[in-house]
């Protein structure tokens, strides 16, 4: 069983409002940056979660920490680069990928550009419900569609490709704060050898980026408060429809903790065939790296 790695990597461009925050387990593929690129006048978040075995294993993690985030996101066809770049290399991107989620923060909108299963939330401040201690409530107002195993626009289009097919699989992911649901999932397969449980993610020779990246354009409204979270699926296991307003609050490193904290606890296991557990505690070389960025006004 290995041991925690220690890995926090944190950069905090103004307190509270734009940071990133990584804990790191046994895999060590999460990424995260966050910043402000002070020329074309935009604030940025970052996270990706990559995978890979072997001499593969932190292919990506060393890419993206060679990159120039504020110079290399400034440039008019970075995501044509970046995807030759997670693309180029045939040895070292075999059965290794990653995920890449975006999002540019302007004046008037935000701009999240993703591929894999990384996800992005924003939050407005204020728009919904009040709480129960009468402070203002917040309202989820734009998510990121992920290219899952749930993604079923994109398995329409990729079932048509007779290199392409899928064999199920189980998955984990946290109904409450204390009860661990085990959900029916998929792993995708190409005739070429690579698989991997997304419809779309960067490497694998190019073989999961034909359907490409994903841009969209949120409005930003002037004078409103948002709340934005982008974290690796290590962080979103864990976290349910109940913590909005804990996601509203913090900041990444808080979040990050938090997150660790219930791959650590005890939970109630629910096998969704209605058999419920009470005290299993996922093993420690399974606890998933945490990787989250955020940004508020």
């Amino acid at each position: 069983m290995a041991a925690l790695a220690a890995t926090n990597q944190e950069t905090t461009t103004e307190p509270t409002k734009i940071s990133h925050h990584i804990i790191q387990n046994v895999s060590k593929q999460d990424f995260a940056t966050s910043g402000t690129v002070e020329l074309d006048e935009f604030d940025y978040l970052l996270v990706a979660d990559s995978h890979g075995n072997g001499m593969n294993k932190d292919y990506y993690i060393n890419l993206f920490g060679s990159i120039v985030w504020d110079r290399f996101l400034s440039g008019e066809n970075w995501k044509e680069q970046l995807t030759g770049l997670c693309n180029s290399s045939f040895n070292l991107t075999k059965n290794a990928g990653t995920t890449f989620s975006y999002v540019k923060i302007t004046s008037d909108h935000f701009e999240v550009t993703w591929i894999g299963d990384s996800s992005v939330k924003i939050y407005k401040k204020g728009a919904g419900e009040p709480r129960k201690d009468g402070r203002p409530g917040a309202k989820l107002v734009w998510r990121t569609k992920d290219h899952d195993y749930d993604n079923e626009e994109d398995i329409a289009k990729l079932i048509y490709d007779a290199t392409f097919n899928y064999t199920t699989a189980w998955d984990i992911q946290a109904s409450s704060p204390t009860t661990m649901l085990s959900k029916k999932a998929k792993t995708f397969k190409y005739s070429n050898g690579e698989a991997t449980n997304m419809t779309r993610c960067l490497g694998h020779r190019g073989t999961f980026s034909t359907l490409g990246m994903v841009t969209t354009i949120i409005p930003r409204k002037k004078d409103a408060f948002y709340k934005i979270v982008a974290g690796s699926d290590g962080f979103w296991q864990v976290m349910t429809d109940e913590d909005q307003a804990l996601m509203v609050d913090n900041s990444s490193e808080v979040l990050a903790q938090k997150a660790r904290s219930r791959w650590e606890q005890e939970w109630t296991h629910d096998d969704s065939m209605g058999t419920l557990t009470k005290n299993v505690k996922i093993p420690a070389h399974n606890w998933d790296d945490v990787a989250v960025a955020t940004w508020s006004n």
